[in-house]
């Protein structure tokens, strides 16, 4: 596997995001861009990109907070989070603009692109397939659902969330107001799962160790199960809208 630092910038900003692909391959290939949750572009976020490029994709872990930065406890994370969480145009920016890279890239089918984010990366998720970008396919994982007040325009791509039932972050009361905003912005196949039993930033193996008091009043847990069918329900999707 072939990973490249791939320096890109919004405006003066630089971002600094990963392009894993498989160098044996030829010709034109279908990719996801993935998007990082409120600790930046780190190990997890990489390791995924890893597996995802497994099942035959080029992937681009973007990089949403600029030059690569990361935090490794929750007060840091929170720190770096807080700037986008009061700007959605900045979030949808960032995520437009990694887009943009990766269709520069000579290797990547630009008509077949998926988008799947974390948590944060969730929203940029979401935000780039409100912007009325031409992709095909989007994933989020434990994901703010919520929009803000910026133009929903019709979306091109089939949403496929994973949520988890007991989130206290983002309930499963959001579901109403967030199947309303796919069914008016046109999209064709939309899908909401639901893992019991299962709470916020479930997809991460870290989650927990962060500090594991205040995650715990958050409603911040780990959960094995739950992960690796979201993973598995991920490429499913994948391959079936991309390939």
């Amino acid at each position: 596997m072939k990973i490249d630092v791939i320096e890109y910038f919004d405006g003066s900003q630089k971002l600094i995001g990963k392009l894993v692909s498989d160098e044996t391959k030829k010709g034109k290939q279908p990719a996801v861009i993935l998007f990082h949750a409120f600790e930046g572009l780190g190990d997890f976020t990489l390791n995924y990109a890893k597996e995802i490029a497994k099942h035959g994709f080029i992937v681009f872990a973007a990089d949403t907070y600029g030059n690569g930065e990361t935090a490794s406890d929750l007060d840091g994370c929170c720190k770096l989070y807080a700037p986008f969480a009061q700007d959605r145009e900045l979030v949808r920016r960032r995520a437009v603009v990694a887009y943009k890279t990766l269709l520069k890239n000579p290797d990547v089918d630009v008509n077949k692109i998926g988008a799947m984010g974390f948590c944060y990366g969730g929203m940029c998720m979401l935000e780039l397939m409100r912007s009325g970008e031409n992709l095909r396919a989007g994933v989020g994982a434990h994901s703010a659902l919520a929009k803000s007040n910026l133009p929903t325009h019709p979306i091109k791509a089939n949403i496929l969330m994973l949520q988890g039932y007991d989130d206290p972050q983002v309930p499963p009361s959001l579901l109403q107001n967030f199947g309303d905003e796919m069914d008016n912005a046109d999209v064709r196949d939309w899908s909401v799962v639901f893992f019991g039993h299962t709470k916020h930033s479930f997809t991460d193996p870290a989650t927990g160790t962060y500090d594991p008091v205040k995650e715990k009043e958050v409603g911040r847990e780990y959960n094995e199960i739950s992960a690796k069918r979201a993973f598995r329900y991920a490429m499913d999707f994948f391959k079936e809208q991309l390939t």
